[in-house]
């Protein structure tokens, strides 16, 4: 049995041609970026030819990429970086549909004494911008609106975001969580103040993100050091995973149309063919790498591991949230009831993903439904 892996939301199998290059660099360039001999310099070029890559993908400049150890870290720097040299503890905006890395931050500013408000989102997990609009005010110091759901693949507005806020108040700092649409659906660093990016959505390593500042921004550090990374991630640079970033980057196959053909492909047989399932979010718009699908009156972790049974591997909702009892905040957000909420998986593809694999889900969804429909007569 061959595994089928629909799970690449949390993380991707990392690209061979990466592993292979991160392999050189640890046994061949090993040298400290900071030493001055030929080893340091070498190293020092990798790190350089990494951050120009990364910074040309968003139309940014080299010195306005900063590399962290995770998206969560850069996500970390960008929000409580910035709100630590901020001149009074004003107001700050976030939705309410944020990975809870981001809500956790915004959590954190609260108990600094920062006015936090949380955008609503309707049925499509889609921030209700005319809200965002009124509460933007002169007291706004920063906004962080993802731009992919990591839940449901919903895709924000981003530009139209960036100009209603700016519009309101040209000094509000507007950062985004980009770590889903990296590479996969177009952003410019033109329509953002910071934006978290990670390698292991799109074939790179774990252990290894970045955060884009644009020129001009002051951050406070997360982590003091030894000045690496202008001072705000003190620390060696992990050079391999740089260097695996960079490469993950130039080789990233781009694959929207075929991904989405197989994402209506999956809804249209299962819909179909399984009695009380729904699709969480707007399948026409939101990103084609996620879907998220619920099967009313059976469990997501009974839906989970019995697919894990047949070797086909999902989610239910967030990794990082998802060993947590408690229901997906998104889904909840978006206004589904429990039953919906308590029955959602989350499927996300990689352009290596076949129309063959998901009609192999989509057989084993239908078996799995037919199953503890029997179970429950008993």
């Amino acid at each position: 049995m061959t595994d089928i892996y629909f799970d690449n939301g949390a993380t991707t199998r990392t690209d061979s041609c990466v592993a292979k290059l991160m392999y050189d660099v640890m046994v061949s360039s090993y040298g400290n970026p900071s030493s001055l001999h030929s080893k340091g310099l070498e190293a020092e070029r990798i790190v350089k030819n990494a951050r120009k890559i990364i910074a040309d993908k968003i139309n940014a400049n080299s010195d306005e990429i900063i590399f962290t150890a995770s998206g969560s870290e850069a996500n970390n720097l960008a929000i409580i970086g910035s709100a630590d040299l901020f001149r009074f503890k004003g107001e700050v905006i976030t939705s309410k549909v944020e990975h809870k890395c981001v809500l956790e931050c915004f959590k954190r500013l609260e108990d600094m004494g920062f006015t936090v408000h949380y955008i609503d989102v309707d049925e499509n997990g889609i921030v209700d911008l005319q809200q965002l609009k009124n509460t933007v005010n002169d007291n706004t110091q920063l906004v962080s609106i993802m731009h992919i759901n990591n839940e449901c693949g919903s895709i924000q507005p981003i530009k139209e975001i960036y100009d209603t806020i700016k519009s309101k108040n040209s000094n509000t700092l507007f950062h985004t969580d980009n770590i889903q649409g990296f590479c996969k659906i177009d952003l410019s660093s033109d329509y953002c103040d910071m934006m978290s990016i990670s390698a292991h959505k799109i074939h790179g390593p774990k252990g290894i993100g970045a955060l884009y500042v644009k020129k001009g921004i002051k951050l406070s550090p997360v982590i003091y050091g030894g000045g690496q990374e202008k001072g705000l991630r003190g620390g060696t640079e992990n050079v391999p995973a740089i260097a695996g970033f960079g490469k993950a980057v130039e080789v990233f196959k781009k694959n929207d149309v075929s991904l989405l053909n197989i994402k209506k492909h999956i809804v249209k047989r299962i819909t179909a063919e399984v009695p009380g399932v729904y699709v969480n979010g707007d399948i026409e718009n939101d990103s084609p790498y996620i879907l998220n699908v619920a099967m009313i009156g059976l469990r997501s972790e009974i839906i989970l591991h019995s697919l894990e049974q047949r070797g086909i591997y999902v989610s239910s909702g967030s990794a990082c949230s998802s060993n947590k009892p408690s229901p997906s905040h998104v889904l909840v957000a978006m206004g589904y009831k429990a039953d919906r909420v308590d029955s959602s998986i989350r499927l996300s593809f990689n352009s290596d993903n076949t129309m063959e694999e998901a009609d192999t889900f989509c057989d084993a969804f239908a078996d799995i439904a037919k199953i503890n429909k029997k179970i429950r007569r008993l």
